[in-house]
């Protein structure tokens, strides 16, 4: 998969329709219930720490479209649930991370979230949120290509707001505001998700 975006405009165009919701997925292969949950060959830790907070994983789902699979999504939260209103309003830190499995420009993911926040936000909420969306996509661009095999967190933290990582590093400053990392959670999870079977597959919930 390395290289494939590289002198193939029609897989970047593919890798749009599959980001930004023109396309759907196929078949959701089970979630290991181990140490670890395996999807897509993706490995998710069933632990993080975010600010000094234990999280677990809540789910994972696929975002790809026959046999091109862009990333495959999890969600951490201190307390799993399979009720979207009740992830998106719960209390402390969160995390959101992709792990990429098609090389592409970043930029291709960052007009993704764009869409999907307008997908599901009214006028008047996307003007609040118009500024703070402008910089978060500022810092995915920054970014340049996404390889296969990167990792992507977004991470809440109360007080501070929205950090983006980059293979476990700091992208620029924390976007502020609960309500802002709430619009990217309903991207992924909300009532007009990206994908349904993405939503789907991250409210599995995990095996105690």
């Amino acid at each position: 998969m390395r290289g494939l975006a590289a002198g193939r405009p029609w897989c970047v165009a593919a890798l749009v329709a599959v980001m930004s919701g023109m396309a759907g997925v196929g078949h959701l292969p089970g979630v290991s219930q181990a140490h670890a949950a395996v999807l897509e060959s993706q490995r998710f830790d069933d632990n993080v720490v975010v600010a000094d907070r234990t999280l677990r994983l809540n789910g994972l789902g696929l975002r790809g479209v026959a046999w091109i699979k862009a990333f495959v999504a999890g969600l951490y939260v201190a307390a799993p649930s399979r009720d979207p209103g009740q992830l998106m309003a719960m209390q402390g830190p969160k995390r959101l991370r992709l792990k990429i499995m098609l090389e592409a420009p970043s930029k291709e993911l960052s007009k993704a979230f764009s869409k999907g926040v307008r997908r599901n936000e009214v006028a008047a909420v996307q003007g609040q949120l118009g500024e703070r969306m402008a910089v978060f996509a500022g810092l995915i661009d920054s970014l340049g290509t996404l390889k296969v095999g990167d990792a992507l967190d977004v991470d809440f933290v109360p007080g501070q707001g929205a950090q983006l990582r980059h293979n476990g590093k700091a992208v620029g400053e924390p976007v502020a505001g609960e309500d802002f990392y709430r619009a990217l959670l309903k991207i992924f999870i909300g009532e007009r998700p990206v994908d349904a079977r993405l939503k789907e597959g991250m409210l599995r919930g995990r095996a105690e």
